[in-house]
């Protein structure tokens, strides 16, 4: 597997609020992928999103041990729950951390099984035989509004309450996280990103850029660059997996 992460400040905001982290190969938590978007007053975002994908990972490396690949979605659920308490205990430690939080998705890879875990708006898309399918359901006010019937996806995608999310890592003492299980192939690519990248862009749109014939670098590189000729109005941060 190869795999490339990009976090671009975009064009219209003064700070990235955005981390992301891919394991290293000697890392004893390896194949394991965490895309975070933070957000808060002053720099209370960019502290929410790195100390989650921090708490997560360390979680992870300390339980690994203990747990057979069967219990990999288990310990993922416990490294986010991991992950809000650590979040919140620090907002709630100093003024300027009041209220902060942060989207959070996560990818393992084990035997051929992909094992996902998210919370907000953050997503998780998989990418084969040039068809993109989400694998995540962004946790927001738009999104409960087209699981009622009121608007459709289109109209989601022009809300001006869009960016309005109804779950996210340490606004609470606790939080529920939505986990999912696929089996992966080779040729497939695995995408996760922040929603300056999928508010951006369109679904059909990523996919031709995934559809390229060029290096997953490359590939990478060109879907920041999209987004930012879009508008770049938020921060722009993605992983992509090549199985």
């Amino acid at each position: 597997m190869k795999a490339v992460g990009i976090s671009d400040i975009g064009r219209c905001r003064k700070n990235n609020e955005d981390a992301y982290h891919i394991t290293a190969g000697d890392d004893p938590a390896h194949n394991i992928y965490v895309v975070a978007d933070g957000m808060g007053g002053c720099n209370a975002g960019e502290v929410a999103s790195s100390s989650a994908i921090e708490t997560f990972l360390e979680y992870l490396r300390q339980e690994k041990e203990h747990a057979g690949s069967e219990e990999t979605l288990d310990l993922m659920t416990g490294a986010v729950a991991a992950a809000n308490e650590a979040v919140y205990r620090k907002s709630n430690s100093a003024r300027e951390f009041a209220e902060m939080g942060t989207t959070l998705v996560a990818a393992v890879i084990r035997e051929e099984k992909l094992f996902v875990v998210h919370v907000g708006d953050s997503r998780a898309y998989l990418y084969r035989k040039k068809m993109l399918k989400p694998l995540t359901t962004d946790h927001s006010y738009v999104m409960e509004l087209v699981k009622m019937g009121s608007i459709t996806k289109e109209e989601a995608a022009e809300h001006p309450k869009r960016n309005v999310i109804t779950r996210a890592v340490g606004i609470r003492d606790s939080v529920e996280t939505d986990t999912m299980i696929r089996q992966v192939k080779k040729g497939d690519m695995l995408l996760l990103c922040t929603d300056g990248l999928s508010g951006m862009l369109r679904d059909d749109e990523i996919a031709r850029i995934l559809d390229k014939r060029c290096s997953v670098e490359r590939k990478a590189a060109v879907l920041v660059d999209e987004a930012n000729k879009h508008g770049g109005y938020d921060n722009i941060s993605l992983i992509l997996v090549e199985i």
